[in-house]
């Protein structure tokens, strides 16, 4: 492997689900050891560390902690000892014992070149590995301000990425038409609208509180607010909110409801105003395909052998592959020559199958991830690839179809 390879930055998407895998071990002791290496460092300085660390590891009472300590250390070690400099964004390594069996360890090691430069040296020997940097990486930051009122209940929250996270949610004593006992038509018009006042200046003050930072920091790409009433308007048209906030409205939409529930409703009904949005963009892409299928008009496919089919031919716009997929690429070959791709999910790949056409054994050569294996066919072909998020309904509507498919250009059957 030629160092160019050896630094290739990993993609957010790959970083992420590596993040993910990581972050579900456990070291039984603290046993897990992770090392960021940011650009510049003297590689020969930090395998010197490397070993210095690993000779201290010998005071470490537990005899399987120690064991494993010295082992992960040994692993990066040696890694290191192969890079005579740092990428461009510096480098981090995780190893430690993943094995569920006490008793009988299993060392791994990860080399992660991430897709942002590292700010600073980290070391650690714990229970698990350090991954708030990598997390960071991965997260864009930049959010779109929801808001949702009516007289009754109001719901202030994000769409951040393909995410819509709730920030507050709030209940009005605003009562309804209905006069309590004993008090007059103007008094009690008097005292509706001096609670509704109060709820809307109660609106404002948590909207500024969630979102008022994030337009100073401009990531804050714009506030939307809806409600299946009239106070949506009055909190946009007389001045309600912070001034800063307000200059960022995008579109006020009408609902059919309030409350926490309407914010993906508010989202859907604002797509034209935020088409800039990874998530209104997967959504975007999901529904057509979904209704291709239902018109059988030829335009859409899925599953594996019928997208890479698609692939081969050249008939794919465009990909759609869920992150949450689970699959490799197995490619084998036996000593005649013959190869076979085998699609699994990793713990079913084994070490060798038999050969179909010589019986022969065939060795695996090379195993990768589903997600890489179909960016390099798109690139080949001149397909646009679209990974989809499960955070929303219709990105879970695809993974349920088997997370794979394809809008295509022309119909293939």
């Amino acid at each position: 492997m030629s160092q160019e390879e050896k630094h290739q930055e990993m993609s957010k998407y790959q970083l992420k689900r590596l993040i993910k895998k990581l972050d579900d071990i456990r070291g039984r002791n603290t046993e897990l050891v992770s090392l960021y290496v940011p650009a510049g460092y003297d590689m020969s300085k930090i395998s010197e560390f490397v070993t210095s660390e690993a000779s201290e590891a010998k005071n470490i009472k537990s005899k399987h902690t120690r064991k494993n300590v010295q082992a992960a250390l040994d692993k990066i070690g040696r890694r290191v000892k192969e890079e005579p400099v740092t990428p461009e964004n510096g480098v981090v390594f995780f190893s430690g014992n993943v094995s569920e069996q006490e008793g009988r360890p299993d060392i791994q090691l990860w080399q992660v070149i991430p897709p942002q430069p590292i700010e600073s040296r980290r070391y650690r020997c714990d229970k698990e590995f350090v991954l708030e940097p990598l997390k960071n990486m991965v997260v864009d930051d930049r959010v779109y301000g929801l808001i949702v009122a009516d007289k009754s209940e109001a719901a202030i929250g994000y769409l951040q990425g393909s995410s819509i996270k709730t920030a507050y949610t709030l209940d009005s004593n605003v009562p309804g038409k209905t006069r309590a006992g004993g008090q007059s038509a103007q008094r009690f018009s008097r005292l509706r609208k001096q609670m509704l006042k109060t709820f809307l200046n109660e609106i404002a003050d948590k909207s500024k509180k969630a979102f008022l930072d994030k337009a100073r920091e401009d990531k804050l790409l714009g506030v939307v607010v809806g409600g299946p009433g009239f106070v949506k308007d009055k909190l946009v048209d007389n001045g309600y909110l912070h001034q800063e906030l307000e200059d960022r409205i995008i579109t006020t939409e009408s609902l059919g409801h309030s409350g926490e529930g309407a914010l993906s409703e508010l989202v859907q009904k604002a797509e034209d105003a935020i088409e800039d949005s990874e998530a209104v963009r997967e959504k975007q892409y999901v529904t057509e395909f979904l209704k291709n299928l239902k018109e059988e008009n030829g335009k859409s496919e899925y599953g594996l052998k019928q997208v890479l089919k698609a692939m081969e031919m050249g008939a794919v716009e465009t990909v759609l592959i869920s992150e949450d997929i689970e699959m490799y690429e197995a490619q084998y070959i036996c000593p005649n020559g013959h190869e076979e791709q085998v699609y699994e999910k990793e713990p079913k790949i084994s070490d060798s199958i038999k050969c179909d056409e010589c019986n022969e054994d065939m060795d695996l050569e090379e195993m990768q991830d589903i997600i890489d294996v179909m960016a390099e066919k798109a690139e080949e072909m001149s397909s646009d690839i679209q990974i989809i998020s499960t955070d929303h309904e219709e990105g879970q509507r695809l993974m349920n179809m088997g997370g794979i498919a394809a809008l295509m250009r022309y119909r293939i059957r």
